[in-house]
């Protein structure tokens, strides 16, 4: 990701294929006028990680469960 004109880590822990096989960066999607990110993880459930201009802290919120029809799904969009 580009911050500022330069690349720079961003998220970097916690983050692996066999975590979140599956992530996105999206415009804003929660307003705050910084971009964002969406992962789908290992046990299938999607997670919205709202963006920051240091780093995405926590484990992001639940948006759909792990025990859904999305395992189900093949693909996003």
């Amino acid at each position: 990701m580009r911050l500022g004109g330069a690349d720079t880590t961003y998220g970097a822990t916690g983050w692996s294929t066999a975590s979140a096989p599956f992530a996105v960066g999206t415009p804003d999607a929660d307003g705050d006028g910084i971009g964002d990110v969406w992962s789908v993880q290992a046990n299938g459930s999607v997670r919205f990680h709202p963006g920051s201009r240091t780093a995405l802290t926590g484990n992001g919120g639940q948006m759909i469960g792990p025990n859904s029809h999305w395992k189900t799904r093949i693909a996003v969009g």
